[in-house]
């Protein structure tokens, strides 16, 4: 009887050390993703790609927190090119973008989906055309946070993109084209503040 009453102690000594180890753990665990961060409400955040497939990759994005899971995006770029060569093939790029995300968990890695808006004008030279982009997309993606206040993400977006063509020349016939598909694919890394 005395072994069986020590075997229970033992086991009950084992099982309360596991529950305060677990919750120990569990309570630590929240407080590193707490410190790593996850989206916090009320801050901004500067987006810089480091690889993309989109064609507006000129773009400087920014974010606002509005909440813990919903950010407001905002992006703006600006490319003028000249390649210097006997033909002086010049072009001048001017994009826009707005959107929003929703992040599905506001932990370490924070996955997401979003919605946006894209312009994305081009004088080309060496075309002889004017040339417009407008695109309505969706994305889903993943964002990692190693601190507050940096996390790299990756992402892929799915949109609608119309493409309008008007020659410089006057004359010549305006060309329209629309465009369905899996068109990006983006490695970013953010800086909040």
């Amino acid at each position: 009887m005395n072994k069986i009453s020590l075997a229970g102690t033992a086991l009950l000594l084992a099982v309360a050390a596991g529950s305060a180890s677990a919750a120990s753990t569990s309570s630590s665990a929240a407080s590193a993703a707490a410190s790593n961060g996850g989206p916090t409400a009320g801050k901004f955040g500067v987006n810089i790609n480091i690889a993309s497939s989109a064609p507006t990759d000129i773009l400087i994005k920014g974010r606002y927190l509005i909440t813990q899971d919903m950010a407001v995006l905002a992006g703006f770029g600006l490319a003028m090119i000249d390649n210097g060569a006997a033909n002086n093939a010049k072009s001048t790029d001017v994009a826009f973008m707005g959107g929003f995300r929703k992040y599905l968990k506001t932990d370490e890695l924070a996955p997401f989906v979003g919605a946006g808006l894209q312009y994305l004008s081009t004088r080309d030279q060496a075309a002889a055309a004017d040339v417009t982009n407008f695109g309505i997309g969706i994305e889903a993606g993943a964002e990692y946070f190693l601190s507050k206040q940096f996390s790299f993400e990756g992402s892929v977006g799915f949109s609608y993109v119309s493409r309008e063509s008007n020659p410089i020349a006057a004359g010549q016939p305006t060309t329209k084209a629309s465009q369905i598909g899996s068109g990006t694919v983006n490695l970013s890394a953010n800086f909040y503040f």
